[in-house]
């Protein structure tokens, strides 16, 4: 796992690998909870639900999941300036906490992209 800084600020993270075991990737005040699950076989994470609760959230973050090909991030600061460039293959993730992107389609490519909603038509283009 790597993070990304811009002037002090997280921009976002950057995930190669899994790491063993089941861990939160984001702090758990962000409004975009990412957790990685990685167990053996024959391992149970018990059953569970999750109670209605209000959230409310004034940022919106997304992740991007390569489920195939190769791509280019362009990376933007809340300045709006491009300040680093980073590749993803098959298997990575990014995800944005705060800022902006471009993407680069390298190869043929296959992305998921999550993020916390509910939709709302805000995208200021760079």
């Amino acid at each position: 796992m790597k993070k990304i800084v811009y002037k002090k600020k997280l921009i976002g993270i950057l995930l190669r690998t899994i790491p063993t075991g089941s861990v939160p990737i984001t702090d758990g005040h962000e409004p975009l909870q990412l957790v990685t699950l990685r167990h053996p076989k024959g391992a149970y994470l018990k059953a569970h639900m999750h109670m209605p609760k209000k959230r409310v959230t004034k940022s919106l973050q997304e992740s991007l999941i390569v489920k195939k090909g190769k791509i280019k991030l362009d990376l933007y600061g809340q300045d709006k300036k491009k300040f680093k460039t980073i590749q993803l293959k098959q298997g990575e993730l990014f995800i944005l906490m705060s800022g902006g992107y471009g993407i680069h389609i390298l190869k043929n490519s296959e992305l998921i992209e999550v993020k916390n909603g509910p939709f709302v038509e805000d995208k200021i283009l760079i």
